[in-house]
């Protein structure tokens, strides 16, 4: 080869690996930039919800056993809000269901299972107090946040100003704490019904044993007496050496807030104790449903029963409209609308805590949604303006004393109002 071919040839293979290493770098540089997303600087960490995926949240009820109706009817109230409101930005909502069995361990292994899931965004319930002390400690460590229209005891949230032995940042709820609930069977007891003799039976679950506690320091303070004070322990049949204790002291009434099947035993072994037989009996929200009133028969005839006094409204009206002909059958339970009330401000608060990215994703933001919970003031709720406090207590304590007459099925036992307490 000849020195210019030689020349010529390597200049050549000079300049196409030039135009060949420049052209990709030009090309790069024409073409549009990629979308980016944010950095997520919640101090609880985020969510991030794909383009094309769906708000994930989990309705934590109880869906086994004897409350399994009322669990179902919850999450249904959740359906509802949902299908009314939509997910923040028009989001898809895809909702879960998990049992949490109304106890203890089932709130636990519940919890435990939710936590390995980083896309759940948020928690609506639990339903039951018990299960709701462990389940609220789990996911409340997890950055998670729970509102339950029906777990009530004092614990959970506040007694007297204080915080409560269980209470946890991540949990908030609209239903009434206990607290009040035990000031309203004192009221009632005391000035509506006249009676001065009171003994209780709980279970030993923070629930019943917290508000059986209530009653009692309210019923004192006006003047009462606690004559005899019973425990009993779930899945307990025989009661019968708890009513022959009770009828050794001589009260006038029973205040029994505990659940099924355990309340029926022990009406059963109160009704067949001689001394006991004319009993005034009286129970609070744990088993005034229709299952209980099914299953109890005329052993709980004149039976008294504590519910929350849910102000009749369009609103309300609207909504129990749209049960029926969404699902074919009236309420079952009493808490269906603080359920409610619990899903509008879960997705109230999902909305304010939700930004669109450049993406085509969704960042909600974990702590942000426990602020806008704890901000809420006046939130026009169909049990009325819901204003959350520092421990996680947004309802309106409003009560009711209705009698289980005979024949009385659920809807009409509920609508049997004796006397309301508001404070």
């Amino acid at each position: 080869m000849k020195t210019t071919d030689f020349l010529r040839f390597w200049t050549l293979r000079l300049v196409l690996g030039l135009l060949l290493g420049i052209m990709p770098a030009a090309l790069a540089g024409c073409a549009p930039e990629t979308a980016t997303r944010s950095t997520c600087r919640d101090a609880l960490g985020c969510v991030w919800v794909e383009p094309g995926e769906a708000v994930k949240l989990v309705s934590l009820q109880t869906f086994s056993g004897p409350l399994a109706s009322v669990g179902e009817e919850l999450v249904r109230t959740l359906e509802l809000r949902v299908a009314e409101h939509g997910g923040p930005y028009d989001r898809p909502v895809t909702i879960v269901r998990e049992d949490e069995q109304c106890s203890a361990s089932g709130g636990l292994v519940a919890a435990q299972k939710i936590v390995t899931d980083p896309s759940v965004v948020a928690i609506h319930g639990p339903h039951c107090s018990s299960a709701a002390v462990p389940a609220a400690r789990v996911l409340s460590e997890a950055g998670m946040v729970m509102v339950s229209g029906t777990a009530t005891a004092s614990s959970l949230t506040s007694k007297s100003g204080k915080r409560g032995e269980h209470q946890q940042p991540g949990f908030f709820r609209t239903a009434s704490n206990d607290q009040f609930q035990g000031m309203a069977a004192a009221s009632f007891a005391y000035d509506f019904l006249g009676l001065r003799r009171a003994a209780t039976v709980h279970d030993q679950s923070p629930y019943a044993s917290g508000l059986t506690e209530a009653f009692a320091e309210a019923f004192l303070a006006k003047g009462g007496e606690v004559v005899f004070t019973g425990t009993v322990a779930q899945r307990d049949r025989n009661m019968r050496p708890v009513a022959q204790a009770m009828a050794g002291y001589g009260p006038e009434f029973l205040f029994l807030p505990i659940f099924s099947p355990e309340a029926e035993y022990l009406i059963q072994a109160v009704r067949a104790e001689p001394k006991l037989s004319d009993l005034t009996l009286l129970s609070a929200d744990s088993i005034l449903n229709q299952p209980f009133i099914q299953g109890c028969g005329i052993a709980c005839q004149g039976m008294l029963f504590i519910a929350p006094a849910q102000v009749r409204s369009p609103a309300y009206t609207t909504f129990l409209d749209r049960y029926v002909q969404t699902y074919g059958t009236g309420t079952v339970g009493y808490f269906h609308a603080h359920g409610y009330d619990a899903a509008s401000i879960l997705l109230h608060a999902l909305e304010q805590a939700s930004f669109p990215e450049p993406d085509g994703s969704l960042r909600i933001e974990r702590q942000r949604i426990r602020d806008v919970l704890y901000g809420l003031l006046r939130f026009p709720g169909l049990t009325g303006a819901l204003n959350c406090d520092a421990f996680g207590d947004c309802g309106v304590p409003r009560f009711k004393l209705v009698r289980l007459e005979a024949s009385m099925d659920f809807e009409q036992t509920l609508n049997n109002t004796l006397a309301v307490y508001a404070p």
